[in-house]
């Protein structure tokens, strides 16, 4: 049995590293071919203790402080192989929040540095394995999958009187939101019976935009707040909602990211109107609606269309859990995952 290091810090578990690495490696492990350990701090480790693995797995970062390439010569001189999982393209918009401290710790560079010397990479998408490939030709493409298992991804939809159209995200998604904020104040002139809901609220500046743009300015009854939940519970917000909202921005650093939030929606059976932007866009047109982001009528009269029509909510909703079965099993990628790792530590 090949032994597999996760470097990840579970008391301190960001989506990224749950969905990127604890819950498919869990998987692997499962499988008996491979023992994957998670350690928190690989700086303390010693050779002795580093030498009993074969492989170790780091995520979108290995050093800040230049110390990268160093480590990986030390891994392969112990005989260990480096295995880089990367989500995000390395080079940020001068928007993006942490856009100076790349700048600052030269992480562009750094990554690049990386992505030549580890021994494979594994991403997301097609779309940024081709970037990646200009540095390193060992790169595998294994999507983001959700446990069908995990019991936030079951839908156990609360009851309401009104259609419920929801936006869940993290911070830092103020250009994104901002897509829905005339298309909201439409339909809320109109007599609909809709409500809004924000989910993964936390009281600061971002997420108090985000409450203005979704409740049109003003808090009533046709607006809800969902508070932030912990990494293996945040999926439940979906079962406050009906309907997905799912906006974002087009730039080189949003095409290179996942298509995660329409698998979120689409486990917990919601229909989605969507952006028409990569990586969204790869879905076939019949998973959700997808809209250019200025088309502000076009996001009113699908809110409209979905609040009225149960059958073209259901049908959305079923096309779009059937896509997301075919081409996004945990169990089907997880033996991928197994063979890639089975050809790289023979």
């Amino acid at each position: 049995m090949k032994k597999i290091l996760i470097k990840a810090n579970m008391g301190n578990l960001n989506g990224l590293s749950f969905h990127r690495l604890i819950v498919p490696f869990s998987k692997v492990s499962d499988m008996v071919d491979f023992q994957c350990d998670v350690f928190p701090d690989l700086d303390v480790a010693t050779d002795e203790q580093l030498k009993q693995y074969a492989a170790v797995v780091y995520q979108r970062e290995i050093d800040t402080s230049g110390k990268s390439l160093e480590i990986i010569k030390k891994y392969h001189s112990l005989g260990i192989k480096v295995i880089f999982d990367i989500d995000d393209i390395w080079s940020l918009p001068k928007s993006h929040y942490l856009s100076r401290l790349y700048d600052i710790h030269n992480i562009p560079d750094q990554t690049v540095e990386i992505l030549k010397n580890v021994d494979l990479v594994i991403t997301t998408t097609k779309h940024l394995a081709s970037k990646i490939k200009k540095y390193n030709k060992n790169v595998e493409v294994i999507p983001n999958c959700l446990d069908h298992e995990d019991e936030q991804w079951k839908s156990n939809k609360t009851k309401s009187d009104k259609i419920r159209f929801g936006y869940i995200a993290g911070i830092f998604h103020k250009e994104d939101i901002s897509i829905l904020e005339l298309p909201i104040r439409k339909a809320l002139r109109h007599d609909l019976n809709i409500q809004f809901v924000l989910g993964g609220y936390n009281d600061n500046a971002d997420y108090n935009y985000y409450e203005k743009v979704m409740s049109g300015g003003t808090l009533t009854d046709k607006y809800q707040r969902v508070y932030s939940l912990p990494v293996h519970d945040y999926g439940k917000a979906y079962n406050e909602t009906d309907v997905s909202l799912i906006p974002l921005q087009s730039n080189s650093f949003t095409e290179c990211k996942s298509e995660i939030k329409l698998l979120e929606a689409g486990l917990h059976g919601n229909p989605v109107i969507v952006s028409d932007v990569l990586p969204y866009n790869i879905f076939p047109k019949e998973t959700a609606i997808f809209l250019k982001n200025n088309d502000i009528n076009g996001w009113y009269k699908a809110i409209r269309n979905l609040s009225k029509d149960e059958s073209m909510r259901k049908e959305y909703a079923e096309s779009l859990q059937k896509y997301i079965e075919k081409h996004y099993n945990l169990n089907k990628w997880t033996e991928v995952r197994k063979q890639i790792l089975k050809s790289v530590l023979a």
